[in-house]
Order: C-alpha cells, then sequence, then structure tokens
C-alpha cells in the first residue's frame, strides 16, 4: 500500500435523514475525503448505482422507510465491494452484532461519535477497499499471465506437431494431387459414371487442399520469436489499413460489400512490425468479409492521448452473422473454427498471439445476426511496457525511438 493514500479519491457516501447530520458530516471531513449525501435509502441506491467510484458507505440505522441495516444489505448485493459501515446507538448494539455476522457491515460506529476516531476508521475503511481492490487486480493479472503461458505452451505444442506432419504429409500429397488431376484426362473414355468420378474428383481435392493449408498454415504459425524475430518500424496506421482495404477490395466486391473507413488522421506514427501486423489486418478483414453477405464493413482509427502511454485504437465492424456467445471464449483458441471445411482456427490465434508481441489487446464484441465488433488497443510505443519476451535477443522494441512519419503504402 502506498505510504500516503489519496484517500480523496476514493468517494465516501454518507446516508442520514436529518439534515443537520449531514451538514455536520461533510464540514467535518470534507477536508480529507470528498463525500457525498443522501437523505434516505432510495436516494443512497440510486447514487451507489451512479457512481460506480464510491468506496464506502455509512448510514444512520434509524431512518424512515428503510433502515440503515436493509440499506447496507441491499448496497452488498449491488456493490460487493463497497466498504458498508452502520452508525447506531448502543441500545442497537445487537441488532448490529448480527449484521455483521451476515457480512452485511464492516463495521459499526457509535453515537455521538468523536471525530477524530471517526476520521481514522474513515481512512481504515478506505485503506480495507484499496487492499480489496489490489488483490483483485493482482489475482487478474495472475490470470492473465496464467492463460498467456498456457498459450505459449500450445503455440510450442504446435510447432512441434508441424515439424513433424510437414515430412509425413506434404511430399505424398504432391503425389496425391497430380494423380487426382491427370484422372479426368487418363480415364474420360473408360469411365462410364461420369458423374461419380466428377464427384470423388472435387472431393478429392477439397480434401488434399485442406489438408495442405492446415500444413501450411502450421508451419507459418508455429514459428517462434527467435525464428521469427520482431522488426519494429514506425507506420502510419491508417495507410496500413488502406492498403489492406485497396488489397481486398474485389474481394469485398464479389459479395457485394462496400468496406468504409472513419480514420482519425491526427495519429500519430506508430511504432509496429509492419508485415506481422499486415498479417493482422488482412486475418480480420478476410474474416469480415466471410462473415458478412450483406451490408458493410467499417474500419475506424482513433488515439488516446490522455494516458501518459498513449494508445490507438482500430475498430473493425461488420453486418454480419455474428458470433453466438458460448464461442466467443474459444474464439481465440487453436483450431477453433466456425468454417467448418474452409478455415483451420490458427489465423485468430495468431492474430492474439501478435498483438500481443505489441503489447495490446484486442476486444470482441458480436450479436448473433447482426454482427461483429473487433477492436484492437495498441500502445503508440511499446517499449514503454515490459513485455513478456522482452529479454530475448531482437525480440524487443527499440527503446526511446522517437516516432517520426513512415510512406505507409
Amino acid at each position: 500500500m502506498p505510504e500516503a493514500l489519496p484517500y480523496k479519491e476514493y468517494p465516501i457516501l454518507f446516508v442520514d435523514d436529518e439534515e443537520m447530520a449531514l451538514i455536520t458530516f461533510k464540514n467535518l471531513f470534507k477536508k480529507e475525503f470528498k463525500i457525498y449525501t443522501a437523505r434516505n435509502g432510495e436516494e443512497a441506491l440510486d447514487l451507489v448505482d451512479s457512481h460506480p467510484d464510491l468506496a464506502m458507505i455509512v448510514s444512520d440505522q434509524r431512518m424512515p422507510r428503510m433502515s440503515g441495516v436493509d440499506l447496507l444489505h441491499a448496497c452488498s448485493k449491488k456493490r460487493p465491494d463497497l466498504i458498508r459501515m452502520l452508525m447506531t446507538a448502543y441500545t442497537e448494539i445487537d441488532l448490529v452484532i448480527e449484521a455483521i455476522n451476515q457480512g452485511n457491515i464492516y463495521r459499526y460506529i457509535t453515537k455521538p461519535y468523536h471525530e477524530e476516531e471517526l476520521k481514522q476508521t474513515l481512512k481504515q475503511g478506505i485503506e480495507r477497499y484499496f487492499l480489496g481492490k489490489e488483490r483483485d487486480r493482482l489475482h487478474a493479472e495472475k490470470i492473465e499471465t496464467l492463460k498467456r503461458m498456457a498459450q505459449a505452451n500450445r503455440l510450442t505444442a504446435i510447432g512441434v506437431l508441424a515439424a513433424g506432419m510437414a515430412h509425413e504429409i506434404n511430399n505424398p500429397l504432391v503425389a496425391i494431387n497430380t494423380f487426382l488431376q491427370m484422372i479426368p484426362r487418363k480415364f474420360d473414355e473408360e469411365v462410364k459414371d461420369e458423374e461419380f468420378w466428377d464427384k470423388f474428383y472435387k472431393v478429392a481435392l477439397d480434401e488434399t487442399h485442406r489438408i495442405q493449408m492446415l500444413v501450411s498454415d502450421l508451419l507459418h504459425y508455429s514459428k517462434t520469436p527467435e525464428d521469427s524475430q520482431m522488426k519494429w518500424t514506425q507506420v502510419n496506421i491508417n495507410d496500413l489499413l488502406h492498403e489492406t482495404m485497396t488489397f481486398l477490395e474485389n474481394e469485398a466486391r464479389k459479395k457485394g460489400l462496400t468496406i468504409r473507413n472513419e480514420f482519425d488522421h491526427n495519429l500519430p506514427p506508430c511504432l509496429v512490425d509492419r508485415e506481422k501486423m499486415r498479417q493482422v489486418f488482412l486475418n480480420l478483414f478476410l474474416n469480415a468479409i466471410q462473415a458478412t453477405s450483406e451490408g458493410h464493413i467499417l474500419v475506424k482509427t482513433s488515439f488516446d492521448s490522455e494516458s501518459q502511454h498513449p494508445f490507438f485504437h482500430v475498430v473493425l465492424q461488420d453486418t454480419g452473422i455474428g458470433i453466438p456467445e458460448e464461442n466467443l471464449q474459444r474464439l481465440f483458441d487453436p483450431f477453433f473454427t466456425t468454417k467448418k471445411n474452409e478455415g483451420t482456427g490458427l489465423g485468430l490465434m495468431m492474430c492474439n498471439h501478435i498483438i500481443d508481441e505489441h503489447r495490446g489487446s484486442i476486444e470482441v464484441k458480436s450479436e448473433v445476426g447482426k454482427g461483429t465488433t473487433m477492436t484492437l488497443h495498441l500502445p503508440v510505443n511499446p517499449s514503454h511496457f515490459n513485455r513478456r519476451r522482452s529479454e530475448r535477443r531482437g525480440s524487443a522494441p527499440p527503446s526511446g525511438a522517437k516516432p517520426h512519419a513512415s510512406s505507409g503504402r
């Protein structure tokens, strides 16, 4: 915990039906804390809903319509992380003990209270809230680290599998494909059942093509950072997106789709591996085109300069079939695909891996029948962040790099 916790950044809600009590509480503690006040339980619950930054609620017990215990119980359902304190007289101590045992309140305050004692109690409550949030944050980071480790292990397993499959399958496939392509010419007159052979020929070619595609993807996606090191360069992200849109324009036109853009033309040059980022854009655009039968695809860029380390955002939105909720969690898993015989399930996994190498993230929102929105969040300069593979030679972006304009096309 920081030596000097900024208590004013963790607002307190004080609830009492007496106006003078509200005024007194606020005047006593407004220098140390940010105070909100409410005159009854209903008003307090509205404030809890509208102020997600609240850290603590202190409520008087005796109030009309809703008692303090009932209010704090309702708050525990809405915001379990909220520190809840009850202000009451000694005569209601049994009720307070029961509420504590049920887990509805953190501490009780007896009336009349002493200013300095209550100030310390409020500080302790905020410190408990801060520690709880830190615990949750560290837990989430640990889960994310474990997920990334599992993902890295899966990539390693794919690499081992690809090395064996490439030798055992790829060479025989060349002979099989050559043989199948000769069948229509060699047996045109001898084969009576032309419909059967035409169907068999097409199925065989499709299946061998699928195996070749799988082998090719495995070899391509299983490259480790030592095999395929990051080549950092300054890029205008709008130019790179425009280049990708132009490349896929015919694919979209075949399906009667239009690709529109809403670019922020004030984007600064960004530090990326140009070819890897182009691979991500190609994959995401192709997925959007394949999933959309009518309508359009919209790509937007924006820039967040408020933080110390600015981010840019790329949004790719389609009006396609959407993704069922049960599939969203598996979207970036190796070999998971909804394209049946058309995909290998490796493209999005690798996109996620590349974005992770850039110290960014991919956010997916989708609704069946309405479409999917993919949002990339990427730092302008990844060298400002600790990276999972930054210790490996050649994988880390150059530190202290200054953005400069790039031709982009």
